[in-house]
């Protein structure tokens, strides 16, 4: 690195500190859901894992973040990651911001990473089909352990569930390290023509526990040619009537409730994609009730239900948003249809 490379970056750096999470959103919006929740997974907008990715706590101050596709200690590591910049490109621009003097470097053109696409979407079919034949039945006398989970959550055992499979030992990685394995559940992600996308893993105890690990809930990469919009985790055979909601336990405990089949969009940016199959009439959105926030005024939960509402009444689908009919806690930042179960509220 040139000198002059040196001491800019050093003087930009230096003014960026405890500014990063405001510079970050303006020049990589895509990791805006990130810099809402610091130190929480979200979907990694660089390799699309989901929920594979988070900024540390103190993004603010050192503008870092770390993936399983990745460890970005500082901010500029981290923009250039997700814009696909070089170092000397996430330096010129966060320089400009900060300095507001766009002679600090000479802008150069920004250069995309080459990927190897067929051989990347290649290991990852590898991976989806290796996880898939690793598992059993839900019913089998071995996954007693999911069947405890679903119990401790409130849940009864679902009658004709599909879709889900319970794995003795998830690998479970953190940091690009194996960490150590678990039994856990997994559920099949489908595209709205029913072709598969990918795989949710839950990761739990023998005793049917969450796992006790950063994240216990992950979407594993998905192929390129199988992209994620419109996709959902078929729990029931559709009707003409199908309920959405976005966590695979709350769907189950809206199916419990109602008895209306109800699939999981794993998240509230996915629900607001979501593209019912053909012959579906009418869909109910179970949402979320979120507190609002910086990046979703609206709560992000209702965000995506109204998103989506609004999409399948123009399409010709009739849609309806069911909120649950009770406050947040105090100390919640949230809640789901699982909590009405449990709390006894009529759905």
């Amino acid at each position: 690195m040139s000198k002059l490379s040196s001491i800019c970056r050093h003087e930009v750096k230096q003014k960026a500190s405890g500014n990063w999470d405001s510079i970050i959103v303006k020049l990589a919006p895509s990791l805006a859901s990130a810099l809402e929740r610091p130190g929480t997974h979200v979907d990694c907008p660089m390799h699309g894992g989901k929920m594979d990715f988070r900024v540390f706590r103190n993004v603010a101050d050192t503008g870092g973040g770390v993936c399983t596709c990745g460890t970005y200690p500082d901010g500029f590591s981290l923009i250039g990651a997700a814009n696909d910049w070089s170092f000397k490109d996430a330096l010129a621009e966060v320089g400009r911001l900060i300095l507001g003097d766009k002679s600090v470097l000479t802008p150069r053109a920004v250069q995309p990473r080459k990927h190897d696409t067929a051989k990347e979407d290649l290991a990852i079919r590898q991976g989806l089909s290796a996880l898939w034949q690793g598992s059993i039945a839900p019913h089998a006398s071995a996954a007693e352990p999911f069947r405890r989970y679903l119990s401790g959550r409130g849940l009864k055992w679902p009658q004709n569930i599909q879709g889900i499979r319970f794995h003795p030992s998830l690998a479970y990685y953190q940091d690009g390290i194996l960490k150590g394995r678990h039994p856990g559940f997994i559920a099949l992600v489908s595209a709205p023509d029913g072709t598969p996308v990918t795989i949710h893993r839950t990761y739990l105890t023998a005793e049917g526990k969450k796992a006790e690990v950063d994240a216990p809930k992950k979407l594993c990469p998905h192929p390129s040619d199988r992209p994620l919009m419109g996709a959902a985790i078929r729990l029931f055979a559709a009707t003409d009537t199908l309920a959405v909601a976005e966590g695979i336990e709350t769907a189950l405990a809206v199916t419990e409730q109602t008895g209306i089949p109800c699939w999981a969009t794993v998240t509230a940016g996915i629900m607001a994609e979501f593209i019912p199959p053909a012959g579906v009439e009418k869909v109910l959105i179970f949402a979320d009730r979120d507190r609002p926030s910086k990046y979703h005024p609206e709560g992000h939960g209702q965000e995506s239900a109204r998103i989506l509402a609004e999409r399948l009444w123009k399409s010709g689908i009739k849609a309806g948003v069911r909120m649950p009919p009770m406050p947040i806690p105090d100390d919640k930042k949230g809640i789901d249809w699982l909590d009405c179960l449990v709390h006894k509220v009529v759905a």
